[in-house]
């Protein structure tokens, strides 16, 4: 399985809301555990990505800090796995989990004069069980 290499960013981890409640009478609220494990959402933060170009001045390099901060790489991983693709995303403190893509890739604008360089954008991954 591959994994998700671009390990440039600050990652935010969200918990379902997964117990079931009841509201009872004189306040009082009966609360059971969940049946399944949860389904954490990974929300990965970008800043300082960039499309970097060939020699040539016209393609686009997919090698150059390939792993760092090269949006065209991770634009070409995001379309092998789109929404239905399973990989392995290290989490900085949960270790190793299975993931797919939670939203599409949104690639923001490039920033004037910034010589490939584009706005901050936002990765959400899903947990897989």
């Amino acid at each position: 399985m591959d994994t998700f290499l671009w390990n440039r960013h600050k990652v935010e981890t969200l918990y379902p809301d997964s117990t079931v409640r009841a509201q009872f009478g004189n306040s009082y609220q009966f609360a059971a555990p969940p049946d399944s494990p949860d389904q954490r959402i990974f929300k990965l933060y970008f800043t300082g990505f960039k499309y970097f170009v060939q020699s040539d001045g016209v393609s686009v390099d997919l090698t150059t800090s390939e792993y760092i901060n090269n949006v065209g790489a991770l634009e070409v991983f995001y379309q092998s796995k789109r929404l239905y693709g399973t990989f392995i995303y290290p989490h900085p403190a949960i270790g190793n989990v299975t993931v797919r893509f939670s939203k599409p890739l949104q690639i923001p604008k490039g920033v004037a004069s910034g010589n490939g360089l584009v706005e901050d954008f936002i990765v959400e991954l899903i947990e897989l069980p």
